[in-house]
């Protein structure tokens, strides 16, 4: 019934069907456009859980795009157009912290207890960056629950800390289900005199946390979902 109707109205503006190799085209003054065959709206969720949740069934497969995003589809074309049904897209959501960018001190604090998963070395930065002492500003003394500021001139640091490069930190950049892959990261800390002191993470593992990443969540849909077929 969908597909009269449609042909009627594309009748009207003086389309005509037209079938090429079994594929059904409506000919007419804007050219050959196709008649594709109508499917259902895509779900969309935020867990993997939600997957194992819809539990896929006979004729429908797990596609893990990235570390972040992993599709329910059906296993085979499922139209002359060859095509695949997108029945369900798991899309983890969080906030991304600006590696390679400089950021000043109070933020870079908040980010790195917020975004990154707390263990031995980000104890050790949090002590480090918050007893930056910058010149002709003030001398930041924050741990990240206390905070005592002085006058003082020149960037330096209480107690002559050293900085620790590269640094192996967890930020969370894929799934909550599945341990945050872990990556090397090179620190640097700047400022001029009289100017308040700025700290930076780059990234310094060729990106191969993604790799890890789509290889935890393989596993994690294999544990909990057997038998469904996976592309990763």
């Amino acid at each position: 019934m969908i597909k009269a109707g449609i042909e009627k109205i594309l009748s009207l503006g003086g389309y005509k069907d037209q079938v090429i190799n079994g594929r059904t085209y409506a000919n007419g003054p804007s050219g050959i456009l196709p008649i594709l065959p109508p499917k259902a709206e895509t779900l969309t969720i935020n867990t993997l859980t939600g997957i194992k949740d819809y539990a896929p069934g006979t004729g429908e497969m797990l596609h893990v795009v990235d570390h972040k995003t992993v599709n329910v589809i059906s296993e085979d074309y499922s139209d002359k157009w060859l095509t695949r049904n997108t029945y369900l897209t798991a899309v983890h959501e969080s906030p991304v912290f600006k590696f390679g960018q400089y950021v000043d001190v109070e933020n870079f604090i908040i980010a790195l207890q917020a975004m990154f998963v707390q263990d031995d070395t980000t104890a050790l930065m949090l002590k480090l960056v918050g007893n930056i002492k910058d010149d002709g500003v003030s001398n930041f003394n924050d741990d990240g629950v206390t905070q005592v500021v002085t006058a003082k001139t020149g960037i330096s640091l209480v107690n002559n800390v050293p900085v620790p490069n590269p640094v192996t930190l967890r930020p969370y950049r894929t799934f909550m289900e599945i341990e945050q892959p872990a990556s090397t990261f090179v620190f640097r800390i700047k400022g001029n005199k009289g100017e308040a002191p700025y700290c930076a993470l780059f990234e310094a593992d060729g990106r191969m946390w993604r790799l890890h990443a789509i290889k935890k969540i393989r596993e994690w849909l294999e544990f909990e979902i057997p038998g469904v077929k996976i592309i990763a």
